[in-house]
């Protein structure tokens, strides 16, 4: 019984140590690649806002043009809500959702625009191109982003990741 006892003993304290290894091992590469994505985030976080500044332009151009009722339009609303709160919190993950979910709006609302002629009014039309003309590189953030998930990769390494605070992110499509 005794043997049993300190097999179970042994086995708990060499888990412990090796997650504790990992951990050591692990935190300064992660911190190392998260920096890295925070830097690439603030080198295109002012191009985002001036981009999505231009869709909710756009997206008031189609509100005075009668599309109030579509429900694109308050979706941007929100959307932008929480881009700016996103942005007032210094908070780089939901930064990169709210910026993914207005991406994929600024779609609904240009289809919105091309499929009805009282929509597409000049104003709207030109809103819409100001902020596709609007256009961000954000190929070295994704790779940074890509970087820092396979940091996470594996396992122990997502338990480590989690344990240490760092959040799961996900690439910007534009």
């Amino acid at each position: 019984m005794r043997f049993i006892v300190r097999l179970v003993a042994f086995s708990v304290a060499a888990v412990a140590l090796a997650f504790g290894a990992a951990t050591f091992t692990s935190r300064e590469r992660l911190d190392e690649r998260r920096d890295s994505v925070e830097f690439a985030w603030a080198r295109v976080v002012d191009d985002l806002t001036a981009r999505y500044d231009a869709l909710a332009t756009a997206n008031e151009a189609v509100r005075a043009s009668g599309g109030s009722a579509r429900s694109v339009v308050g979706e941007i609303d929100g959307a932008v809500a929480d881009w700016n709160e996103a942005l007032d919190r210094n908070d780089l993950g939901a930064g990169l959702q709210a910026a993914t979910r207005l991406e994929g709006l600024a779609r609904r609302l240009e289809a919105n625009i091309e499929g009805s002629p009282r929509l597409g009014s000049e104003a709207s039309t030109l809103a819409l191109t100001a902020f596709a003309e609007r256009a961000v590189d954000v190929e070295a953030l994704n790779d940074a982003v890509t970087e820092y998930s396979e940091a996470q990769a594996g396992a122990v390494r997502s338990v480590v990741a989690a344990t240490l605070g760092h959040d799961r992110l996900a690439v910007l499509a534009i």
